[in-house]
């Protein structure tokens, strides 16, 4: 865990539940007011602990939905990359699924207004690193070719969930899915 957003990085056990229960009821915060409404206060509240303690560990309420936004954001691509690379299904089913998934979790980002993420650039790189992997492995690449068609389909497919993820409208993911993987196949074919 990257820990730039908190004043004191969590050595001991206690101290990293501390701040995974600071993080916990964040969430629940977040989940029973609007963003307008979210404080330090009520996370302390929730949490159960005083406002000094929650202090001790994060400066203000940025650094938290920052750190849980980094968190999240992992979190998503470790299950895109388990959908990925999922030996149940065939490579398309696979490519579907994860389309599917980062739509459903990328589109859930833009309810709540959050800072810039400094670790995203890291994190687009590791996207960017499992889609190659995955067309290499399934052959729709071999391995001589450069990385331009792996960023080229993780700018396609994040420029489409944020999109969708901005649209107060679009509650039905599936056609988008369905449209955005004829896409990403129809590249990937013309590629080769």
């Amino acid at each position: 865990m990257k820990t730039a957003l908190l004043r004191k990085k969590p050595k001991q056990k206690r101290s990293k539940l501390m701040v995974d229960n600071i993080l916990e009821a964040s969430i629940r915060v977040l989940k029973h007011h609007p963003y307008q409404q979210f404080t330090t206060n009520r996370v302390a509240e929730a949490a159960g602990i005083s406002i000094g303690s929650l202090y001790q560990y994060f400066p203000n309420k940025q650094s938290i939905l920052l750190e849980l936004e980094i968190r999240a954001v992992n979190e998503m691509i470790e299950n895109v990359e388990k959908l990925l690379f999922d030996s149940k299904f065939q490579p398309e089913r696979r490519l579907y699924r994860a389309i599917e998934y980062f739509f459903i979790t990328e589109s859930a980002f833009y309810e709540i207004p959050f800072s810039s993420n400094f670790e995203y650039p890291t994190q687009l790189n590791r996207i960017k690193n499992s889609i190659d992997s995955y067309l290499r492995s399934n052959g729709y690449i071999d391995k001589k070719v450069d990385t331009f068609l792996s960023e080229y389909l993780v700018v396609l497919v994040s420029g489409i969930a944020e999109q969708l993820g901005r649209r107060s409208d679009i509650r039905n993911l599936k056609p988008w899915t369905e449209m955005t993987f004829d896409l990403v196949m129809h590249s990937i074919q013309s590629h080769k």
